[in-house]
């Protein structure tokens, strides 16, 4: 396109181009009505003020069009009434700022030059004085949501905002559905916005002409939900997760940034939506820690196979764990566009209950699962193929496979509910004896342990202050308690979470007789292992060819008795071995 070979880009300094609304259009193109702007380039670093669009892309329909320059080009008809209600806002405010819109001020058609400009990113969001976040257009019910938004954002002289929840009685249920409808906008699952909003000094969400700072929104989630006046849910988490994520980062040092910001930053992000697979991995590029983004070289020439099996091998190598193993879903080979190794997770597909792994928020740090003790991870890479080389103890063979929600849930109308009963029954035909050997512990209670992989707030490992802020009918119990047993109420309640955890998972007993929970699709002879330096067990297949011994990687899996690094502390006499995985 001419335009920007006009404008072209240095590649040896972080230059950008920011463009400006016309409020006058030229007499052909008002005719028309095509909406002007200009555009040029500057430097990053050069002070200039600016406010950067952060907005869902839509359909790429193209079929609109915006004279740039005195060039028509082709754009989306969401970008086009983003860019005539913020000319409209301009107009009202008198003013003319420059706009940095991805869309229009990088080249989409040259990947060299869309490759860099991805790669100081956040740089363009986190030096822009403001991030403008364009939601939509306004519907019937939108004006209702914002009401509702600011009521809640004020300060009632509640902690959760029961007051204000109290005052809204009337309208609660008008109020509530105007509220889904707003929350259910695309904008909000967007993969890009993670970083977008994280870097903001100041993020504003706009919806036509109205308008609500980020910031009070999520405050104003938080109260809702808090006070029970809006239910918590996946729309309501993809905003107050990152409103937390938002303000734990812009209070953490340097050096905490570098701890924090690792493979969990991928893991908890990993249902947003992008419409570009290979953005799952580079959107996040800006904000991971420097030695995990070392390693993810923006290229959107390479393919989707090749981006994310080359961040999983360098996570591997550089993570002091291998938690990376732990975001592959079993499931996923099924239904995936991709042709990848089997220990590279398909990042473009959703991680359903979250695996095992799920489990950072609630648990006490001195009992998070360590099943490789303080070991470090041996991992060698074959620089001639994608295999891998994992070195660790085999623990043992899956002998049984227990489809425990089709026996939990025969149908699905059925509800889910457990209880100390049915699980000294579910116990009792597949373990041998009364005490579960390996923990000393009764048998019905290790088999809920494995059921739930050890997560719900009967567990002994869960925080105290997790437990009373979601789990407050359960603060003052755990199975640790050996005097009395929960009541039928606290069962009733444990029953609810239990749908999630096991939503993809099937128990399984090996021939030792331990218990574990897998992902769906693990077999009878699959091999239970633990990694040096894993959190968690892992299963693996054999799928050895005539070119020799190698595996193929099935999922994380929870054993129970072995996930605090017993084996490791008992392996005197246990050779470890490695495992050649493609």
């Amino acid at each position: 396109m001419r335009l920007y070979r006009q404008l072209s880009l240095p590649s040896d300094q972080p230059a950008f181009r920011l463009l400006e609304i016309e409020q006058e259009s030229s007499e052909a193109s008002a005719k028309e009505g095509i909406l002007q702007a200009t555009i040029k380039t500057y430097d990053l670093q050069g002070g200039t003020d600016y406010s950067a669009l952060s907005y869902a892309w839509g359909p790429k329909d193209n079929s609109a069009h915006l004279m740039l320059n005195g060039e028509e080009i082709p754009i989306s008809k969401t970008l086009l009434l983003a860019l005539h209600h913020l000319r409209l806002e301009h107009k009202r405010a008198a003013s003319r700022p420059k706009l940095w819109i991805d869309a229009l001020c990088i080249n989409q058609l040259d990947n060299e030059e869309k490759s860099r400009q991805v790669a100081i990113m956040r740089d363009i969001y986190a030096t822009a004085l403001d991030v403008l976040a364009w939601v939509g257009e306004p519907d019937t019910t939108t004006v209702l949501a914002f009401d509702t938004l600011e009521r809640f954002a004020a300060d009632d002289g509640t902690t959760d905002g029961s007051k204000t929840y109290q005052s809204l009685q009337d309208t609660a249920e008008e109020r509530m559905a105007a509220m889904q409808l707003f929350l259910q906008r695309p904008y909000f699952g967007r993969m890009w916005i993670v970083q977008e909003l994280l870097v903001a000094r100041k993020a504003t969400i706009l919806c036509g002409l109205l308008s609500i700072d980020f910031d009070k929104m999520h405050v104003a989630l938080q109260r809702m939900t808090g006070s029970q006046f809006y239910p918590f849910s996946v729309a309501t988490s993809n905003v107050t997760y990152m409103g937390n994520w938002r303000a734990s980062y812009a209070g953490m040092s340097a050096q905490k940034k570098e701890e924090s910001l690792d493979v969990r930053l991928f893991l908890d992000s990993r249902d947003r939506s992008a419409t570009d697979a290979r953005d799952k991995i580079y959107s996040l590029r800006g904000i991971t820690n420097s030695d995990l983004a070392a390693g993810i070289a923006v290229n959107y020439a390479n393919s989707v196979e090749s981006v994310y099996t080359e961040f999983s091998k360098h996570a591997l190598i550089i993570c002091p764990d291998l938690q990376i193993l732990s975001a592959v879903f079993h499931r996923h080979r099924k239904v995936s566009r991709f042709k990848l190794p089997s220990y590279v997770p398909d990042w473009s597909l959703p991680k359903y209950a979250g695996g095992i792994l799920q489990r950072y928020y609630r648990f006490q740090p001195s009992y998070l699962f360590r099943a490789a003790g303080i070991t470090t991870p041996r991992v060698q890479i074959d620089k001639h193929s994608d295999a891998i080389d994992l070195e660790g103890i085999r623990l043992d063979t899956v002998n049984v496979v227990i489809p425990i929600k089709s026996i939990l849930c025969p149908s699905e109308r059925d509800l889910l509910s457990i209880n100390e009963t049915k699980l000294r029954e579910l116990a009792a035909e597949v373990l041998v004896g009364e005490i579960y050997p390996f923990t000393g512990e009764p048998s019905w209670i290790a088999y809920f342990r494995t059921l739930t992989a050890d997560r719900t707030a009967l567990s002994p490992r869960v925080s105290d202050e997790y437990r009373s802020q979601f789990f407050t009918g359960f603060s003052d119990w755990s199975l640790k308690d050996n005097e009395h047993y929960p009541s039928p109420s606290t069962w009733t309640e444990v029953s609810k979470d239990i749908g999630n955890i096991i939503e993809d998972k099937d128990m399984f007993l090996t021939d030792q007789g331990y218990l574990g929970l897998g992902h769906e699709g693990l077999q009878r002879g699959d091999v239970a292992c633990i990694f040096f330096g894993g959190e968690v067990p892992f299963l693996i297949r054999d799928a050895t060819t005539s070119k020799g011994g190698v595996f193929e990687f099935i999922s994380e899996c929870f054993v129970h008795g072995v996930m605090d690094g017993e084996v490791m502390d008992d392996s005197e006499g246990k050779e470890s071995q490695h495992f050649i995985i493609e």
